[in-house]
């Protein structure tokens, strides 16, 4: 080539899309169903491939929807008028939800899929440029305007984000890399971090595209990389180097699990030196190199065995030198060690249900049998449902059949001495409730070598080391949300207990985030919901602004989880349930609470209607404000604790005017309720507020109340010690006198109050409707014998009226993913909007009292 010219492209020319294809009625085409459905589609970046034909005057898509496999769609200009063809089951009426979806697609200025570490948003600040609508003949339209990101877009950028993260923690971080292996061995190497943790990082291949690595990290993020792996490639190969290809490897190579429960034994690898498997080991390792699944009837241990012993064979016959890594046995021994003897445990069904100190409902016994087969499980029954007494008998049957001894119970510390009621009560063990100061901790966990421990999250956390060290068999988290944020200091923690075998508890699974179920899983199979960077992308479709448009692939999670998750809802046994009437009083405001509350709406107001996001500070304020207002819903002295504290530590009761200087129309009229329910049975009552301070103004305008009856009140709260809450809850149950209970959320969690109480009390409506029903649940569960009541005091016309409008997306997720039936759900224009536009709208159509 002369010098100086530029070389031509070879790149065909860009070309117009025919203008009938985007200027065509789609709706009268294809009817009205099939527009929506279409148009819907391709909002949600369903189309994941669409060309132009050369002339520009039709276009091949592949629209994916709720198959595995997407569809094929043709469009085409026959005579000036739209003709389509899809395989699609409606592919042959004029034109499918799929036809329209691929010409809506073309229609949209397409603009260039954004990179960088924004999770496939644009950078704050930017404008989103149109290009023409031109395609090139062949070549695939790329790109976002008005559309989202496909899901394999979504999951591409999230995965050169991660792989990019880790690069630079291997620059950033300090390691001692030490070359361990011979030189007929591919290379392998010791990294230790600062910590003086150690790990095996091996790199196999021509270019070392090949390597693994001993960490966690590796063996879970499905990337085939870590900073590890990353450090010793970057250090290796500065300089050309010449890896010994003369070796015949058997290595542990995680593989992409997108649609079941990964398989470990499935991601052992064979590598030989010519590229692909040895033919005579094809009756072990399957074409790609990655051992067949165990046949029925044989033991994964004897399957691996053979394998392995063929595989030595075959190298020793060839002359190449056999490389076994080191993780393909403890792959082996992780299958092995866990995996209970089915035919023992129902063999031992006979010997052990007899002889509990209850009879089992026939839904408890399919629990109880669920959890023992499965070793590992996720029990999310409903609120009420028997959870406890179920993981109670799958731990007997465990017992029974597997010579399992020690099981450790983890709970919220109000639980404690409930779970030793109830161990008692199905097998007559006189549980180890772990208490008091460190040395006697110590002391117990050492003695400790049969039966049931229970302690709480917060002595797990300061206590670990010494629990682990105990070695429980069995470990039980009760009320498990509790480790539902993954970079919690608890939930880290609960995640390093190891045992055979594990029980999660928990009858709300997901509250708000997928996340909070990922994190969930992740203590009972770290790899059961893929890994914790694929979770969004695959699941969560987000407009250019990040506001969540709907979640999808709902099957493929229902599907991951089957193997271990139960969930029986409360309408599945409501024939053994009482029955249950819920009402709502709606009370006003007085001036006292309307001119603070006012001044709190004008400054969220005024934060929310910037037109921009809000910084954290103004985050913190915005909250701090939405509280204050919450607040005021429900007393005037509330808001203002410090100037009313001294007279409410006063025990005597208040004269009539210092119940209306409190400022709450709310707190009167739940004392006029309050008379009445006692005066008319002797039913016990439990009354709930998220704030402890006003729990002791409800007690202070009841007391006059109560004291005029001789009737005993008390206040529950995650504040008291173990042994008060324990005392507290025996003379609520026990004392006829005691029929008044105030409790907080958090030291409500998991109370069994059906055998006490049969009216529940909300004095405000929470933001999470989850909390409500565990609220309810507390009473309203089984073994109730009476009727349940549900009162719920509302402020009118205020923020609290309308709180339960912010979370239905949190509902519709919630019941999307644990019914039957639903892939996908598609959130309304209210649930898809940011927080700041819902609070905006809240405050928009707010009528101040």
């Amino acid at each position: 080539m002369p010098r100086g010219k530029t070389p031509t492209s070879s790149k065909p020319p860009t070309i117009p899309a025919d203008r009938r294809l985007l200027d065509s009625d789609l709706e009268a085409w294809a009817g009205r169903r099939a527009f929506r459905g279409g148009r819907r589609d391709a909002l949600l970046g369903r189309v994941e491939w669409l060309r132009l034909t050369p002339d520009g005057s039709g276009l091949d898509a592949r629209v994916r929807d709720h198959r595995t496999e997407p569809y094929e769609v043709t469009v085409r200009l026959q005579s000036g008028a739209l003709h389509s063809e899809c395989t699609c089951p409606d592919g042959a009426t004029p034109a499918c939800k799929h036809a329209v979806a691929a010409v809506e697609t073309l229609r949209f200025p397409l603009s260039d899929v954004p990179k960088g570490g924004n999770g496939g948003r644009p950078r704050r600040g930017t404008r989103r440029s149109a290009a023409a609508t031109t395609a090139l003949s062949g070549y695939v339209v790329l790109g976002g305007g008005e559309r989202t990101l496909t899901r394999d877009e979504r999951i591409s950028q999230a995965r050169e984000e991660e792989i990019a993260s880790r690069r630079q923690r291997s620059r950033r971080r300090r390691y001692r890399v030490e070359l361990v292996s011979s030189e007929h061995q591919p290379p392998t190497f010791r990294v230790v971090d600062r910590s003086g943790t150690k790990h095996r990082v091996c790199l196999r291949g021509p270019k070392a595209e090949r390597s693994n690595c001993s960490c966690d990290d590796f063996a879970e993020n499905e990337l085939g990389t870590c900073e590890h792996v990353q450090r010793v490639q970057r250090w290796y190969l500065r300089k050309p180097k010449r890896i010994p290809q003369h070796v015949m490897s058997v290595w542990f190579s995680p593989r992409g699990w997108t649609d079941r429960m990964p398989q470990p034994l499935q991601e052992i690898r064979l590598d030989t030196p010519t590229g692909s498997g040895a033919a005579a080991l094809g009756h072990w390792f399957s074409a790609d190199g990655y051992l067949r699944p165990v046949p029925d009837g044989t033991s994964a241990d004897a399957w691996l065995g053979a394998a392995l012993e063929a595989a030595s064979g075959a190298a020793s016959a060839a002359g190449w030198t056999l490389d076994l890594d080191p993780l393909v046995e403890r792959i082996v021994e992780r299958q092995e060690n866990g995996r209970p003897d089915v035919d023992a445990i129902d063999a031992a069904w006979a010997d052990v249900v007899p002889r509990l100190g209850m009879t089992l409902h026939p839904y408890q016994e399919i629990g109880a049998r669920f959890l023992a087969r499965r070793g590992r499980a996720f029990l999310a029954d409903d609120m009420g449902l028997g959870k406890t007494v179920q993981s109670i008998a799958a731990a007997l049957l465990l017992r029974r059949a597997q010579g399992m001894s020690r099981v450790l119970v983890v709970c919220p510390a109000s639980l404690k001495h409930q779970w030793a009621r109830e161990v008692e009560k199905v097998c007559g063990e006189l549980a180890h409730v772990i208490d008091g100061p460190r040395a006697a901790r110590l002391e117990a966990y050492t003695a400790w070598t049969r039966g049931f421990l229970i302690l709480n999250y917060e002595l797990l956390l300061r206590d670990l080391e010494s629990i682990r060290a105990t070695e429980p068999q069995l470990v039980i988290l009760d009320e498990a949300q509790r480790i539902k944020n993954q970079g919690t200091k608890t939930a880290r923690a609960v995640k390093r207990l190891e045992s055979p075998w594990a029980f999660v508890l928990t009858g709300t699974p997901l509250e708000n985030r997928l996340a909070e179920l990922h994190s969930l899983v992740e203590f009972l199979h770290r790899r059961a919901l893929g890994p914790r960077w694929r979770l969004r992308p695959f699941h969560v479709v987000e407009d250019a602004q990040g506001r969540i448009l709907a979640y999808e692939g709902l099957e493929v999670l229902r599907k991951r989880l089957r193997g271990f998750f139960l969930r029986r809802d409360r309408s599945e046994v409501l024939d053994q349930l009482p029955e249950r009437t819920d009402n709502t009083f709606w009370t006003g405001m007085t001036a006292q609470q309307r001119r603070p509350y006012r001044r709190q709406a004008v400054r969220v107001a005024t934060l929310v209607r910037q037109g921009r996001a809000l910084t954290g500070v103004e985050i913190q304020r915005l909250l701090r404000a939405l509280t204050r207002m919450r607040m005021l819903c429900n007393a005037r002295a509330q808001d203002a604790w410090e100037l009313w504290e001294p007279r409410i530590a006063d025990p005597r009761p208040p004269e009539p005017e210092e119940v209306r200087a409190i400022g709450s129309p709310k707190l009167e009229e739940f004392a006029q309720v309050l008379e009445e329910l006692l005066d008319e049975s002797e039913e016990k009552i439990v009354v709930f507020s998220q704030w402890k301070r006003m729990l002791q103004l409800a007690e202070f305008v009841t007391r006059d109340v109560l004291v005029r009856r001789e009737i005993r009140c008390g206040l529950f709260h995650g504040g008291l010690k173990s042994q008060a809450r324990a005392t507290l809850l025996d003379g609520f149950r026990i004392d006829p006198e005691f029929r008044v209970l105030f409790s907080t959320d958090a030291g409500g969690l998991g109370l069994n109050l059906q055998d006490a109480a049969s009216i529940v009390v909300n004095l405000e409506v929470p933001w999470n409707p989850a909390v409500l029903e565990q609220r309810v649940g507390r009473v309203h569960r089984m073994g109730q014998q009476r009727s349940v009541r549900v009162l719920h005091f509302v402020t009118r016309g205020a923020i609290e009226e309308k709180v339960r409008q912010v979370v239905e997306d949190k509902r519709a997720l919630f019941e999307g993913l644990l019914s039957d039936g639903a892939d996908q759900v598609v959130l309304d224009e209210e649930a898809r909007a940011s927080l700041v536009s819902r609070l905006s709208g809240l405050i928009d159509d707010e009528r101040l009292p």
